[in-house]
């Protein structure tokens, strides 16, 4: 996987049959190590069913998909899986290879360089970027039209996005970003909920343009603007149309 790309992570965790049960709430870590077993970057998270509630035999299973951080570093890295107590810190004991300190073997990722069309500028369309320190995450939102340009890589490629729409600020409780190349529709993303979504467009050669630059836009509807919503609240005037916090092509 390139710098800067995305990686679906499958889990699964079995329970003994003999499992005694578990008090308190434990938390899954996933590190990614360097080739000497040093920490490049880690994704935490709360499990898909709470461990208190784990049965003797039974498979929690689940899907998420994190990204690689544009990190000084390529080659191999080791995927590292454990359990863990947010209260005093304390790892649980697993059944596979324990790497040390209870982190457990769970894949390998060959982390390559970023290809040259991987790079988007954001051109016109976009506010200024946004930062929340407690979450860690950076954004920018569009206005009813932005738009992205890169080096065209004269090949099908897929364009990743994480995107998060405000419909409860519209009438009809739903935002629509249409993805467009040139002229050509790629796809259609309808959000219904606050809560970010990561999309896959596919974008084919044909639609890129012979030129050496291509661009892909996004067209929002509807937009908002936060201080017609709440007049004399909020006196942020902007025309807002979804937060992007992700953006990734990848050429095929």
């Amino acid at each position: 996987m390139p710098l800067g790309g995305p990686v679906d992570l499958s889990l699964r965790f079995t329970a003994v049959p003999s499992l005694a049960p578990i008090e308190g709430e434990y938390r899954v870590f996933v590190h990614f190590l360097d080739s000497n077993g040093n920490l490049l970057w880690a994704d935490d998270h709360e499990p898909p069913v709470l461990t208190s509630a784990w049965r003797p035999g039974q498979t929690i299973a689940y899907t998420r998909t994190v990204t690689v951080p544009e990190y000084p570093y390529v080659g191999e890295a080791t995927i590292g899986v454990g359990l863990y107590s947010p209260v005093s810190g304390e790892r649980l004991a697993l059944a596979g290879e324990d790497l040390g300190q209870r982190i457990y073997r769970g894949a390998a990722l060959a982390i390559e360089p970023q290809a040259e069309s991987s790079f988007l500028r954001y051109v016109d369309g976009w506010y200024d970027s946004e930062y929340d320190p407690d979450a860690g995450r950076q954004w920018r939102w569009t206005s009813e039209r932005a738009g992205f340009v890169f080096r065209n890589p004269r090949s099908e490629a897929v364009l990743y996005l994480r995107l998060a729409g405000q419909p409860d600020q519209v009438p009809d409780g739903r935002q629509r970003v249409a993805v467009r190349a040139e002229d050509h529709l790629l796809s259609e993303i309808v959000l219904d909920s606050t809560a970010p979504e990561f999309a896959e467009v596919i974008v084919p050669a044909e639609h890129l343009g012979g030129g050496e630059n291509s661009r892909i836009d996004l067209h929002v509807s509807p937009t908002f603007v936060p201080s017609e919503i709440r007049p004399g609240a909020n006196r942020d005037d902007r025309r807002l149309g979804v937060r992007v916090d992700y953006a990734f092509l990848e050429a095929r």
